[in-house]
């Protein structure tokens, strides 16, 4: 199982998006997904059904422990699973990280056992605090970032402190960063992805990068990943699963001899 985290430095770049659309891809793929909200003002469960922000999640594991799989909510996509955010008003009264960065670790090897292959862990702004210690217990992040001039100024440190955290001793290694909300037809835009594109090494950018497209907003307002938007997916749909296969190939996940195998015909 791989552990994948998403971050930021900053909010609104799109990683809640991100992470929904990433996941259903990965799932529509074939692979057995879950997606933590570990953001306390749940984006995830808000952008899918305001009804789990009344569920148990989360924060409740963290505070109290237990099974996931008493808070993990199905999908219609039987590959798709979520656990939300839950309600956090206890963790954050008391304030204190003591004890979470070994929770979440529990968390991830009672999803390997449950059978996922890959959990998702959406983060809050910043490289602090939770989200810290959610980077530092996953096996790869993506750094999603906006294609706006902050961008230049904001990537070096953002690698500077992953650098950081494998130096201290956390196995978390960088699976690139995500150009996201890309204005192609901006002259602004798209000097940033440009420059970007000629600042990092290749193997630091994915190739794929997100645009600026209202319907995520549609998507989000319905409670939807974005393929299932209209009949026919839009071509920012069919973005996302192209993501999924490139970030397969960075970080290793690979089916198995045995599933290549079972699949491999339809008669024989």
């Amino acid at each position: 199982m791989i552990a994948l985290a998403t971050a930021s430095q900053k909010g609104g770049v799109g990683k809640t998006t991100v992470c929904i659309n990433l996941g259903h891809a990965l799932a529509r793929r074939g692979w057995n997904v879950l997606l933590v909200d570990t953001d306390p003002q749940g984006g995830i469960g808000l952008s899918l059904s305001k009804s789990t922000r009344k569920k148990k999640g989360f924060y409740d594991y963290l505070v109290k422990g237990g099974e996931i799989r008493t808070f993990i909510l199905p999908t219609r996509l039987p590959e798709f699973s979520i656990l939300p955010c839950g309600q956090p008003e206890e963790f954050l009264r008391r304030h204190d990280l003591n004890g979470s960065e070994q929770r979440l670790r529990d968390l991830l090897k009672q999803a390997e056992l449950i059978g996922y292959d890959c959990v998702i862990l959406d983060t809050a702004a910043g490289l602090t605090g939770l989200s810290e210690v959610a980077v530092r217990v996953s096996d790869w992040v993506v750094i999603p970032q906006q294609a706006e001039p902050l961008a230049i100024r904001s990537v070096p440190l953002l690698l500077e402190t992953l650098a950081r955290f494998r130096t201290e001793g956390a196995p978390v290694r960088f699976a690139g960063l995500l150009l996201t909300m890309l204005m192609e037809s901006q002259p602004a835009s798209a000097k940033v992805a440009k420059e970007l594109r000629q600042m990092l090494p290749a193997q630091l950018l994915f190739t794929q990068a997100i645009p600026r497209d209202p319907l995520f907003l549609e998507a989000s307002a319905l409670g939807l990943p974005l393929s299932l938007l209209r009949k026919n997916p839009p071509p920012s749909a069919l973005l996302f699963d192209q993501l999924a296969a490139e970030l397969e190939e960075r970080i290793g996940l690979q089916q198995s001899k045995d599933q290549v195998e079972s699949h491999a015909s339809l008669l024989d």
